[in-house]
């Protein structure tokens, strides 16, 4: 490979092993270092003469791509080899005239190597004597891999900053904004072009640029993510709600990604404004409650009192009569509250009527009988004027079978302390 590459004019009168014929001169005395300098640099050198041939190549370019002078007299014969793909080629030799013209001060192409293997080399000029141009081969396949991993994942970065509404500043440590980046569906720019270079806590008011200040510091500190900082900013007569997350980054400088929160906000003082409501309307409820049982349980002491009074009563009646232990007809006994509504019902009761006391509660009394005296006696008369009253005749019971029995209908108001008619007892027989 020495022999084959070797630059014309190293002797008197004889040919190169290019085939050229060099000058008839003396080699320079520097001449034997200057060809060990270009035998071990590690860069490949191509020196081409002005009608397109290869005169020399130095040992790094066959390491780099396995071609030597034989492989490429020339080149043309360059071009045909390292660029099979005709459309590759063409624009590669396009570039390539460009580079040796001097419109151009490198150029980067992929080459086929000898042994098959695609390379990405980057290639330099620099004019030499004679009108020769020396070409300076430099393999950068591992960095041009590694500049499109990082346009890729620039490119993913982008996309992701794109898909998100937040802003992003890049920040020094003191908080001067370097610069940011708004998501596509940020709503508000809230940094513009004209606060580069300013510090973030001076751009907003001295409470939120103090806080924003300390969890600056507090990431620089730790070197972790620092905790969200929720804060409020007045834009355009509206106040709008932001989160601000810090990021440490390399060299000493922050991420903060913005966001504004405003709907959400919104959202939690509305469910704040209903749980409030709900919450009233629970109080509101519990003490219609606590009333409704007052109330109950004042029923249920006056209709105690009542029947403890008629027991009495009866009792000393049959003493007086000489009448105690007699069996009588079975009376049943039916007590509603102030609206006729059913409250307590007597076994009796149930048996006449055909309902269980539980079925029975919650209804009006006089849905059990026919006809209208009923319930004029029981509703005006007893209810409405706190009088007893007595309906003999014409009462007629439906029972649950859908039966009719006729009964006599007798009822007593109870009454509290007040003076209030507060429900009654409505006893009836067979008759």
């Amino acid at each position: 490979m020495t022999g084959n590459n070797t630059i014309p004019g190293t002797g008197r009168g004889a040919p190169g092993a290019d085939g050229l014929r060099g000058p008839r001169e003396s080699p320079h005395p520097l001449l034997g270092a200057y060809l060990s300098i270009l035998r071990e640099v590690p860069d490949g050198l191509a020196l081409v003469d002005s009608g397109g041939g290869c005169r020399y190549l130095n040992p790094a370019f066959t390491r780099i791509t396995g071609y030597t002078r034989e492989d490429v007299p020339t080149l043309s014969a360059w071009f045909e080899r390292a660029h099979p793909n005709p459309a590759y080629r063409r624009n590669v030799q396009d570039m390539g005239q460009e580079l040796l013209q001097g419109d151009r001060n490198a150029l980067v192409a992929s080459v086929v190597c000898r042994d098959g293997t695609v390379r990405d080399l980057e290639f330099r000029r620099a004019p030499v004597w004679d009108g020769c141009i020396l070409l300076v081969v430099r393999d950068v396949t591992e960095q041009v891999l590694t500049e499109e991993h990082l346009r890729q994942t620039t490119s993913e970065l982008s996309a992701v900053i794109e898909a998100f509404p937040d802003l992003f500043l890049q920040l020094n440590t003191d908080g001067t904004i370097l610069d940011f980046r708004a998501g596509r569906l940020a709503k508000v720019p809230l940094v513009s072009q004209a606060l580069l270079g300013r510090r973030v806590q001076d751009v907003f008011p001295g409470d939120v640029g103090e806080a924003l200040l300390d969890t600056l510091q507090q990431a620089v500190r730790t070197d972790a993510p620092a905790a969200s900082l929720e804060f409020s900013h007045t834009e355009a007569g509206a106040l709008r709600h932001y989160e601000a997350r810090v990021m440490p980054l390399y060299g000493m400088r922050l991420m903060a990604v913005i966001r504004e929160i405003t709907e959400r906000k919104e959202a939690e003082q509305e469910l704040h404004r209903h749980r409030e409501h709900l919450e009233d309307l629970v109080a509101e409820r519990t003490a219609e409650l606590e009333r409704a049982n007052q109330r109950l349980e004042h029923l249920l002491y006056c209709i105690e009192t009542t029947e403890r009074r008629a027991a009495e009563e009866w009792l000393d009646s049959s003493i007086e009569q000489g009448t105690l232990g007699v069996a009588e007809a079975e009376e049943a006994r039916i007590t509603t509250d102030a609206s006729g509504t059913v409250v307590i019902v007597s076994r009796a009761a149930e048996r006449l009527t055909g309902y269980a006391g539980e079925v029975l509660a919650g209804k009006p009394i006089w849905s059990l009988f026919l006809g209208g005296d009923a319930r004029e006696l029981l509703s005006e008369e007893v209810l409405g004027r706190g009088r007893s009253a007595e309906c003999v005749e014409g009462a007629t019971l439906v029972r649950n079978d859908g039966s009719r029995q006729p009964v006599c209908i007798s009822a007593d108001p109870i009454i509290d302390a007040a003076g209030t008619v507060v429900g009654m007892i409505c006893t009836f027989q067979d008759m």
